[in-house]
């Protein structure tokens, strides 16, 4: 199901007519077998526009014709029947990456649904590269709405280096409104017209995302304690997946993040030059960032994982499905499954694990997984 949900708490200071803040969500729910229209994997309204067209042929490229002719097909019925069998389900909020989109995820979305999850996707409007509204709106991306801090939180790295706290704000605060919104709905009961109203069971609750939106769900749990774990795909700022409060506390709740693995050559004598580094400032401000993520995953009540992803032959898209989808042949496309295989597999355990309550041995480190060089727990630890 896609609904437009209106949080009429908050201004949107970018709307023309300085209105409400407006949302457009994918929610993915267990289901039985049943015929019906299958789920677009795009809307295809979305190419109609030709500034919206334009911004969306620069965002998948190779991939834009096959998206655009429906030829990308999604495994889903829409607005199927709840699944019988399953009485009550576990929650997930799910945020995009910073320009990205909530659709070029569903291998990640309709992987949870499928084992009993439900899943609400997030378009953080004017943060994505194009929310459609069912009024017949386009809304393509604001890139310059969340400029860079004016300064650092570590000396000696660019402020570009880190990430604007009020984005971060701002899009916490759209994952605890779709969290408030699903938690209306089920109250409703089976008198609405969504197929998961009095079937969620919001106890059991956790967020998630990828790069920008990665931090964003970390920031959730912070502000958010109906959020039971959090988990952070491959965003870091200032090489930390989320900011620490004032004493150093990161969160109550349970904590993964996936990060691919940094580079381990050293920086050239040109890069130093354009940083305007010596190597030994480099490797000490190197040192500095590290100690920073360490601290992070170590301040949690919880406790947190660590899973690190081979640098060469993942990248930061491999999160989505834009990669797969971009393959340029087979054996590239069976790669790139592989990789989200694995992806996906971790998002998984960790969420049976803290939200569902259920064993995932996938966590304790001694099963061996394709493409992931570590995976590390940080034990729970108490607030100072």
């Amino acid at each position: 199901m896609t609904v437009h949900w209106t949080d009429k708490s908050r201004v949107e200071p970018l709307a023309a007519d300085r209105g409400y803040r407006e949302l457009m969500v994918d929610i993915w729910y267990p289901a039985d077998s049943a015929a019906g229209p299958a789920a677009e994997y795009f809307d295809r309204s979305a190419f109609d526009q030709p500034q919206s067209a334009e911004r969306l042929k620069g965002y998948l490229r190779t991939a834009y014709d096959a998206i655009k002719a429906g030829r990308v097909r999604t495994h889903a019925i829409q607005g199927a029947a709840f699944a019988r069998s399953a009485k009550r389900c576990p929650v997930l909020i799910f945020s995009h990456g910073g320009g990205e989109t909530r659709e070029t995820y569903t291998a990640q979305l309709e992987d949870l649904a499928s084992h009993g999850y439900v899943v609400a996707a997030i378009t953080h409007t004017y943060d994505a590269v194009l929310a459609v509204f069912p009024d017949g709106r386009h809304v393509v991306l604001a890139p310059n709405r969340w400029p860079p801090p004016k300064a650092s939180s570590i000396e000696g790295l660019p402020p570009s280096e880190e990430t604007n706290p009020d984005r971060l704000q701002w899009w916490a605060d759209d994952i605890s409104f779709v969290l408030n919104e699903l938690d209306r709905e089920n109250r409703v009961g089976g008198s609405t017209r969504l197929p998961f109203a009095g079937r969620l069971d919001l106890t059991r609750a956790g967020a998630f995302g990828h790069s920008a939106g990665g931090q964003a769900a970390a920031h959730a749990c912070q502000i958010d304690r109906r959020l039971r774990a959090c988990l952070n795909q491959d965003g870091l700022s200032a090489f930390a997946p989320y900011y620490p409060d004032a004493s150093g506390w990161g969160m109550d709740q349970a904590f993964m993040l996936i990060v691919r693995a940094p580079r381990t050559d050293p920086p050239t004598d040109e890069e130093l030059a354009a940083m305007k580094f010596t190597r030994n400032q480099a490797e000490s401000l190197l040192q500095r960032l590290k100690a920073r993520q360490e601290a992070t995953l170590r301040n949690t009540g919880k406790g947190s994982y660590r899973v690190v992803l081979e640098n060469k032959t993942t990248s930061h898209a491999d999160f989505g499905d834009l990669p797969l989808l971009q393959s340029r042949d087979r054996a590239e496309a069976e790669t790139r499954t592989r990789v989200l295989g694995v992806v996906r597999s971790y998002t998984r355990a960790f969420f049976d694990k803290y939200v569902r309550g259920t064993k995932a041995p996938l966590l304790d480190g001694k099963v061996a997984s394709e493409f992931v060089e570590a995976v590390q727990w940080f034990e729970p630890a108490k607030r100072r």
